[in-house]
């Protein structure tokens, strides 16, 4: 199994001279780039590009600003502190009734990356989580980049090349996108080049013991799964693929090779199966049984394959998501939440300048065969990430049928054939420069070397300057459809004020229905409860649980609260029968007050349809007053509250024209769904 190797992995006699790549005289990574400076380096690079990527924040102060405290980032703000939470309180890691009280939610269900959020304990408890988050979200980067820049040391000689690899990885649109939209667990992929160092023991340089790497291959798979368990099931299908790609090239090439190799592999991955199964045997049945645990479809809301790639977003600047583009996501950002910043290229866009250098690459080095696994396995991971929802088709379709493989959304292949592209172009680069000084250094008449009088440092350096084009030529146009969004744009963190001082002195076994309510179309209070520190618990919550199709019997009630926050859709009826859909629900979820803070200060996606409309809506489901307090109005006794007070349209129009703001510690607009008289055919002013 000697197909993708470099000459260095491969024992002598392996690969013929003729399809070696050739060496460089001399000192490959350059005067005093030893070992430690090579990485001290390479690190220190890495870690300045991520603070330069995300100077909004680190100018601003990490604890003030995000790019959305809303939305996926919004949740993901809620999971760092949750584990901190968990880990001082004694409640358990991937299991919370915080949310969706009392049933809760299975965390392993849900995007939470507890590996991360467990590294960032110390941080949040020091800090708080929007602090954790802008602390991953700077780091993730560098490493995935450094781990990546780690691997190449095994495949080039000359250490910029590694560098631009790492670069070209950690800092890929697949990684930035990602991170922009607060998704840590699909953004840290340092784990990945980790895996593929395993499997690449395993299969051709077989030095170390099989039982250690395979051992070390489970660890690095177990860790991954509290990362991104989508991420697991991505590496696993395509570590099939590439394991076929080398053992059939080997078998065809190199048939004693492969027989000589095979017990050696075969112990490794029997270890890894073994160990992996015995880590994640827990784990595993947690996410499929445990308690709160979703079944069918994680995300119910979504058709599978239908969030794939299309071809255009390899190289087109403007990303799409299946039937959405980020155009569209950039729009709707003000009102709904998100990213806020220019409409961002897709997580799989490669650019022209990558696409062309790989290309051209690899017919110039043809014989060179980890460009052609490298380049066959992301040509396969590429085609197996096209969308097949929607009418399209792709290969994906034989078997997003299947249980766990619906959930996964295959755009997310991008993760391997991004890594691919990494790879070779380090590479490419490597090869740039080896090839530039040996033709430097030869006579053009008769192909023979020249004398020393040509300057073995001249040859050298115009040799560096060649692969330095051709890194350009690859990064350049990458950079260029990321530059609108370089450094990356953030915004205040706003929590209401209510939430800052009473919020975080309640007693405990407060249950919280707020305004807007907390759905997956409409996230923003969850970060409310986390910055706060926890301190009550909330009816609804976001993510895959947060939809309608999994509020079981008070599917109704979920729907009204949702329709009703958010703005973009139609605003639900207040009618009698969805008023006491609303109300038996919030007694069967346990709430014991509800809140609806000013909308004054706060983002428009923090506000839903308004303070008013909130006032009005919890005024008609309660059949009472609330109270002012500290920059809210409160229900505090929902429980033993009246029957509610069903209100026409235009009563509710006219009612909320009154504003929320308190006359004497009253409500205007409670007032007027209350007592309507002659205010619902006029101005309830």
């Amino acid at each position: 199994m000697t197909g993708v190797a470099s000459d260095a992995s491969i024992p002598a006699g392996a690969i013929p001279d003729s399809e070696r790549p050739p060496h460089v005289e001399a000192a490959s990574y350059g005067p005093g780039w030893g070992t430690a400076g090579r990485y001290l380096t390479a690190g220190g690079l890495y870690l300045l590009a991520s603070f330069g990527l995300w100077w909004h924040v680190w100018s601003a102060g990490p604890s003030s600003v995000m790019t959305c405290d809303c939305t996926d980032a919004g949740r993901m703000v809620w999971y760092l502190q949750w584990s901190s939470f968990a880990v001082s309180q004694g409640h358990q890691l991937l299991y919370s009734n915080w949310l969706f009280h009392p049933v809760g939610v299975n965390l392993l269900n849900d995007t939470s990356a507890p590996a991360i959020s467990l590294m960032l304990v110390p941080i949040t408890r020091l800090f708080g989580p929007v602090t954790a988050m802008n602390v991953a979200s700077t780091l993730i980067p560098a490493l995935t980049a450094f781990s990546m820049f780690w691997l190449l040391q095994r495949w080039v000689r000359w250490a910029p090349a590694a560098f631009v690899g790492g670069l070209a990885y950690g800092f890929a649109a697949l990684v930035i996108v990602q991170i922009a939209f607060g998704w840590l667990n699909l953004a840290c992929l340092a784990l990945l080049p980790l895996v593929v160092a395993c499997l690449d023991e395993l299969f051709i340089r077989q030095r170390a013991r099989p039982l250690r790497v395979g051992a070390a291959l489970a660890v690095l798979m177990t860790v991954e799964f509290f990362v991104s368990l989508e991420m697991v099931l991505v590496v696993t299908v395509s570590g099939a693929v590439a394991a076929v790609l080398l053992v059939g090239y080997a078998a065809l090439r190199h048939p004693g090779q492969l027989r000589r190799r095979a017990p050696y592999a075969v112990s490794g991955a029997v270890t890894a199966l073994a160990l992996g199964s015995v880590l994640l045997a827990h784990p595993v049945w947690f996410f499929l049984a445990g308690p709160a645990h979703l079944s069918g479809m994680v995300w119910s809301s979504n058709h599978p394959g239908d969030l794939g790639n299309t071809l255009s977003n390899l190289w087109s600047g403007v990303g799409r998501w299946g039937p959405v583009d980020s155009r569209q996501l950039a729009a709707e950002a003000a009102n709904l939440g998100g990213y806020p910043g220019p409409a961002l290229p897709s997580p799989s866009y490669l650019g022209p300048g990558l696409l062309a250098v790989l290309v051209m690459g690899t017919a110039l080095w043809r014989s060179d065969r980890r460009l052609w696994f490298f380049g066959a396995l992301g040509v396969i991971t590429a085609v197996l990430s096209l969308r097949v929802g929607g009418g399209a088709w792709g290969p994906w379709a034989a078997v997003d049928h299947l249980q766990l493989l619906d959930n996964v959304v295959q755009s997310r292949f991008d993760a391997v054939f991004v890594l691919c592209a990494a790879v070779m172009l380090a590479v490419i680069v490597d090869r740039s420069r080896t090839g530039a000084t040996r033709w430097i250094g030869r006579d053009r008449s008769h192909g023979v070397p020249m004398h020393r009088s040509s300057g073995r440092s001249v040859r050298v350096a115009v040799g560096s300057l060649v692969a330095v084009v051709v890194a350009l030529v690859a990064l350049v146009p990458s950079a260029l459809a990321l530059g609108p969004n370089l450094p990356l744009t953030v915004q205040p963190v706003t929590v209401p004020r209510w939430f800052e001082t009473v919020g975080e002195h309640l007693t405990t076994g407060q249950v919280l229905a707020t305004y807007p309510f907390a759905t997956a179309n409409s996230q923003s209070p969850i970060p409310w409860q986390a910055i706060g520190g926890m301190h009550f618990r909330m009816a609804g919550g976001g993510g895959p649980a947060g939809t309608t199709a999994r509020a079981g019997a008070h599917k109704t009630a979920f729907q009204v609260l949702d329709d009703a926050s958010v703005p973009i859709i139609p605003a639900p009826l207040l009618s009698p029968s969805n008023l006491v859909a609303v109300r038996a629900a919030l007694r069967a979820w346990g709430v014991t007050m509800a809140v609806v803070p000013d909308d004054t200060g706060l983002a428009p996606f923090q506000t839903g349809r308004g303070t008013s409309y909130g006032v009005a809506l919890f005024t008609s489901v309660l059949g009472s007053a609330p109270t002012r307090q500290d920059g809210a109005w409160v229900w505090h006794h929902v429980s033993t509250a009246p029957p509610p007070r069903a209100v026409s349209p235009a009563e509710l129009a006219a009612c909320t024209k009154s504003g929320a703001r308190p006359v004497v510690g009253s409500s205007p607009v409670a007032s007027c769904i209350l007592h309507p008289g002659p205010r619902s055919t006029g101005s309830a002013s």
